[in-house]
């Protein structure tokens, strides 16, 4: 057989089959799938972290699924001795060392998400007096560790005005620059890292950076029963997607008046697949106007009161379109409400999975 034509252009092949594979995912991304490890470092201080709650085999076992990264979120603020120097906990430092040895063994990209969050307050205005020395901190302890490492400075900054976000993200950048030149760093929008708020984004002065957002819409659907939002969407059940008329519940009284009222009343425009990706599509404009890599780093819907096959269809849906734009992804989350298992189960790997959802995602399902 001669072979000198496949080797006169198999650098054309490889560069076309690079440039194919860019295009399903995120371009400027190495990672592109994954999941939210929660429930773990979201504690109240380092000695209420359960560190045996998962272990290296639970990292092995999202790697098998298909996974080539996950997001932890750490409620990073708590991790310290308090003000005025926010000094980082050596036993908190300890646990995570051990968490980055098992993802740079498994070459795991691991993303450090400060997950110092409160749905019911609003981010300080001064929040920088806390940012800028724990991420100088985690910034001076990380930075020889590997490039799978990744520094997410907030998740889902709220109640604070764009252009104060900005300049507060700015100086984390700046601070985490003084000392670690290297690790790339996550940044994302206020408004809950909200696709709508990417675009009050500057350009910031730094070109080893990774922009996020989430994506939870329609959010009558994704949240129905749940009890953190205002007002409390746990009576709230029963909500379709896409939008069906014949199987659309009534308000529910303590609901009627409020913006889960009037979300109702449009859900016939919003509860469709067509609305979903218009949303998503400002996401990528942002993408290709600002030529940057972009992650969405939460989606999903919660189980207790969301259909199971109306669930999975919209994960489906929204991991197909994310990957058509070249946007990677990593789903809110694990074991959690929103998570990958069958509700009431055990969360055991080999048992418990939900492999309609495991398939629409197209992880790779145990045996």
């Amino acid at each position: 057989m001669n072979l000198t034509p496949w080797k006169k252009h198999s650098k054309y092949i490889i560069l076309a089959i690079s440039l194919l594979a860019a295009s399903v995912f995120g371009a400027d991304t190495p990672f592109h799938r994954g999941v939210n490890l929660t429930e773990w470092f979201q504690a109240a201080g380092p000695r209420q972290i359960r560190f045996s709650k998962f272990t290296r085999q639970d990292l092995v076992n999202i790697q098998s699924l298909g996974c080539d990264v996950i997001r932890l979120p750490i409620n990073l603020h708590a991790m310290t001795k308090g003000p005025p120097e926010y000094t980082l906990d050596p036993r908190f430092l300890q646990f995570l060392d051990k968490v980055v040895d098992w993802a740079e063994e498994l070459q795991l990209y691991l993303i450090l998400d400060n997950h110092s969050f409160d749905p019911a307050a609003n981010t300080d205005p001064n929040i920088g007096h806390i940012l800028i020395p724990v991420w100088t901190q985690m910034a001076e302890h990380f930075r020889d560790r590997s490039e799978y490492l990744y520094y997410e400075v907030l998740n889902e900054p709220h109640g604070i005005a764009d252009a104060i976000w900005n300049d507060i993200q700015q100086k984390v950048i700046t601070a985490i620059r003084s000392v670690d030149p290297n690790h790339t760093i996550i940044v994302g929008p206020a408004g809950w890292n909200s696709y709508n708020n990417l675009q009050a984004m500057p350009e910031y002065a730094d070109d080893n950076l990774i922009y996020t957002f989430h994506f939870y819409d329609p959010f009558l659907f994704t949240h129905q029963g749940a009890g953190w939002t205002n007002p409390s969407m746990v009576p709230l059940g029963g909500i379709p997607f896409p939008y069906d008329a014949n199987s659309m519940p009534d308000c529910p009284e303590s609901l009627k008046g409020t913006w889960v009222g009037s979300a109702m009343n449009n859900y016939s425009v919003e509860g469709t697949a067509e609305h979903v990706k218009q949303l998503i599509d400002k996401a990528v404009s942002f993408q290709s106007q600002r030529n940057v890599p972009l992650l969405c780093g939460e989606f999903g819907v919660y189980m207790p009161n969301s259909d199971p096959e109306q669930r999975v269809n919209w994960y489906r849906l929204v991991r197909e379109y994310l990957e058509e734009k070249g946007i990677a992804w990593t789903i809110w989350d694990y074991t959690g409400g929103f998570g990958l298992f069958k509700p009431g189960g055990n969360n055991l790997f080999e048992h418990d999975l939900n492999i309609p959802l495991v398939e629409a995602l197209e992880f790779n399902a145990p045996p």
